[in-house]
């Protein structure tokens, strides 16, 4: 089977969207976490400084599955939140004081990051990262498409990671 050529890690993911959409959701269970991951997998790959690896959609597919791992850990953070369990106290038995350190700083630059953006975006990317309701609720919330809110998401995301690398933090 022949490789499709991409000048992009974007291209990639909008090449296989629907693909990886099946996939996350294979994975996960849930329609509109697949959606999420999706969309979050675009933002990572449209903002990525990396060279554009040998096999791009493995590379893609890879980045879609850390990031539908990342969610469910959100997750399981939330409910344990929900049900009486500290996550500091979980997450500082985890790091090293250094790691808990540079993951403030790095929280500082997001919080700083956040308050940077229009007031519109601002709330949408709250909705979405801090209370987190699905696109499709934020979109009835607000009254808005949702591609509306995809795309306040994706520059939100994009922005913050800005933020991120100008303060000399790669993720």
């Amino acid at each position: 089977m022949t490789q499709l050529r991409f000048n992009t890690l974007a291209q990639a993911v909008e090449a296989y969207y629907e693909d990886l959409r099946r996939f996350v959701r294979r994975r996960t269970g849930s329609e509109s976490l697949a959606d999420d991951v999706v969309q979050d997998t675009w933002v990572r790959a449209s903002t990525s400084a990396a060279a554009m690896p040998e096999n791009a959609k493995a590379y893609v597919f890879r980045m879609a599955s850390n990031l539908a791992i990342d969610h469910l850990k959100r997750e399981t953070v939330r409910s344990d939140r929900e049900a009486g369990i500290a996550a500091d106290q979980t997450v500082c038995d985890v790091l090293s004081p250094e790691t808990q350190a540079a993951a403030r700083q790095e929280l500082a630059i997001l919080a700083a990051a956040v308050r940077e953006l229009p007031a519109k975006r601002r709330h949408i990317f709250i909705l979405y990262r801090g209370q987190g309701l699905t696109m499709r609720q934020i979109a009835q919330r607000l009254g808005i498409s949702e591609k509306t809110v995809e795309n306040q998401i994706a520059r939100a995301m994009v922005h913050c990671r800005k933020r991120l690398r100008d303060a000399g933090r790669e993720f």
